[in-house]
């Protein structure tokens, strides 16, 4: 299990500042996730999720410090992935 902490973003406010040329895709399952790498160090530090296809899941842990104010972290079962998709309202996010 990750437990990667991340933040939805709509994708036309997702902006790439460097290291586009040291990313890697990968996918499994449903292949609709787009799961982005770093091949050199192996770090996900964003990827297009099932959830919302839309948009950008950002590792919070990637966003340059100081340029984002607030983070509002909501649950998500990824094991149960049908049931908390449906309970969690997180399509809005992407929006």
């Amino acid at each position: 299990m990750k437990c990667n902490v991340h933040a939805i973003v709509p994708a036309s406010s997702f902006r790439l500042v460097a290291g586009e040329d040291h990313l890697s895709t990968y996918t499994f399952n449903t292949h609709t996730a787009k799961h982005k790498f770093c091949r050199v160090c192996g770090v996900q530090p964003f990827y297009i999720p099932r959830s919302n296809p839309d948009g950008i899941a950002v590792t919070i842990a990637c966003i340059t410090p100081g340029t984002v104010t607030q983070v509002n972290v909501q649950p998500f079962d990824g094991h149960n992935w049908d049931v908390s998709y449906t309970s969690s309202g997180i399509a809005k996010y992407s929006k």
